[in-house]
C-alpha cells in the first residue's frame, strides 16, 4: 500500500510514533483537540496542519500523502536541528557570544568532539555542541590578532562544514548549502584554498543527497582539477581532500549526473590517490577519512548504482572494514550489501545485514532513505520480520 492510500489519520498516527497526542500538540502550539479531530478523520486549517507537520519534521506534502515520508526524527533531533539553525546563521551574521569564548585551542578540541558525534550518529549532542560552539567561534575569529587569525578561521570554517553536514543528515538541505557557504566564504577570503576545496566537497555531498547529481558532479570535478597535487606531492591532507573530490564526482556520475564511463574514470583517479595515501587520513583529523578503504566502501556504492551486481559481489568478498572508518561509513556500507543480497533475491541474508546495521547505527539508520527501499523488496521475508526492520529503520508503515 502506497503512503498517498492511506488517510491524514493513519498518515498522522504513523508520523508520531512515540510522542504522545499531548506531546504533538505542545510542540505544535496547538490543541491536543486539534490533534485528536484529526486522528478520529476530521480536517484542520492550514495554519494548524503546518505547525504539526513542522512539529513531526516533515512537510505538509507528507501529512497530506502527496509526498511519502524520507526520514524520522525525534523531538531531540528537531530542536538541535533549530539550535543549529540558530547558531549558523547569527554565526555567519556576526552576534556576540554571549559568554567569553574559548582560545582556539580549546575550540578545536571541541570542533573534534562534535565531528566525532556527527560520525557517530549522536545528533541530539551534535546540536547542543554546535549551538554553542559556532558563536564562540565566531567571537575569537573576531577578536583575533595577526597571530592567530589563521588558525581561528580554521576552527570557523571546520565548525561551519560540520554545522553543513548536520543540516544535510536531518534533512534540511537549505541549512547545509547556507553553512557551507559562509564557511567558504571566509575560507577564501583567507587564502585557505584546501579548507575551500573540503568544503566544495563536502557541498557535492549534499548536492547528491538533494538529488541534484549533475551539479554535484561538476562542482566536485572542477575543484578536483583546481587542487589536483603534483605526483611528487605527498602531503596526506591534500592527497585526503583531492581523493573526497574524485570519489564524489565518482559516486555523482553513477547516479545519472554524468556518463558511466566518467564514474569509471573518476573511481580510478580515487583509487590511486587512496594508495598514495596508503592508510585512511582525514584532512586536520576533520571529516571522513580518506584512503583504501574508504575508496572500496565508495566503489561498492557505484557498483550497486551502475547495477554490477558481479562487482559488488566481489567486493563483498574482499572488503574489511575497521575503527579506522567512521561508523556512519560503515553503516552505509552495510545497506549497499543489503541492496546487493536483495538483487541476488538473499532475502534473509539482506534482512539480517539491514538489522545488523540497524544495531550498529541507530541513530545513522533513521535519517537514510535506502532501508525502506531495502524493506520495500524484502519480497521472501515474514511480515512480522519486516515490520520489526521498519521500526528499526524508522520507516512509517505506509512506505513498505
Amino acid at each position: 500500500m502506497q503512503w498517498s492510500e492511506y488517510t491524514t489519520s493513519e498518515r498522522l498516527k504513523a508520523l508520531r510514533g512515540g510522542m504522545t497526542q499531548e506531546q504533538l500538540a505542545e510542540a505544535a502550539g496547538v490543541s491536543v483537540g486539534v490533534v485528536r479531530k484529526l486522528e478520529r478523520g476530521g480536517t484542520a486549517s492550514l495554519p494548524s496542519l503546518l505547525s504539526i507537520a513542522d512539529a513531526l519534521g516533515t512537510d505538509i506534502a507528507v501529512l497530506l500523502g502527496q509526498q511519502a515520508p524520507r526520514r524520522s526524527m525525534d523531538r531531540d533531533e528537531r530542536a538541535a536541528l533549530r539550535l543549529v539553525s540558530a547558531a549558523t546563521h547569527d554565526a555567519a551574521i556576526g552576534i556576540p557570544a554571549e559568554v567569553e569564548p574559548g582560545t582556539v585551542d580549546e575550540l578545536r578540541a571541541v570542533v573534534r568532539r562534535a565531528d566525532a558525534a556527527y560520525w557517530g550518529g549522536r545528533y541530539t549532542e551534535l546540536g547542543t555542541l554546535l549551538g554553542r560552539l559556532l558563536p564562540e567561534a565566531r567571537a575569537r575569529f573576531d577578536m583575533a590578532g595577526l597571530d592567530e587569525r589563521e588558525a581561528a578561521a580554521g576552527v570557523l570554517i571546520d565548525t561551519f562544514q560540520t554545522a553543513g553536514m548536520a543540516a544535510n543528515v536531518l534533512g534540511s538541505r537549505d541549512l547545509a548549502y547556507a553553512a557551507l557557504t559562509y564557511g567558504r566564504q571566509i575560507a577564501v577570503q583567507g587564502g585557505d584554498d584546501l579548507r575551500d576545496a573540503h568544503l566544495a566537497a563536502t557541498t557535492a555531498w549534499v548536492n547528491l543527497r538533494d538529488g541534484r547529481t549533475k551539479q554535484g558532479f561538476l562542482l566536485a570535478a572542477a575543484q578536483a582539477d583546481r587542487i589536483e597535487p603534483k605526483m611528487s606531492e605527498h602531503d596526506p591532507d591534500r592527497l585526503s581532500v583531492y581523493g573526497q573530490l574524485v570519489t564524489n564526482a565518482a559516486v555523482a556520475a553513477s547516479r545519472g549526473g554524468a556518463s558511466s564511463d566518467n564514474a569509471r574514470e573518476y573511481l580510478s583517479q580515487a583509487h590511486a590517490v587512496a594508495a598514495r595515501i596508503g592508510d585512511e587520513h582525514a584532512r586536520g583529523a576533520h571529516a571522513q577519512p580518506y584512503g583504501p578503504m574508504y575508496a572500496a566502501t565508495q566503489a561498492m556504492s557505484i557498483a550497486v548504482a551502475l547495477g554490477d551486481t558481479a562487482g559488488a559481489l566481489r567486493l563483498m568478498d574482499t572488503v574489511r572494514l575497521d575503527d579506522a572508518v567512521p561508523l556512519a561509513t560503515r553503516a552505509r556500507y552495510g545497506l549497499d550489501v543489503a541492496l546487493t543480497q536483495v538483487e541476488c533475491r538473499r532475502w534473509e541474508a539482506a534482512a539480517d545485514t539491514l538489522q545488523a546495521v540497524c544495531a550498529m547505527a541507530p541513530g545513522w539508520v533513521r535519517h537514510q532513505m535506502l532501508p525502506g527501499v531495502i524493506i520495500s523488496r524484502l519480497a521472501g521475508v515474514s511480515v512480522n520480520r519486516l515490520r520489526g526492520l521498519a521500526n528499526s529503520a524508522g520507516v512509517p508503515l505506509g512506505v513498505r
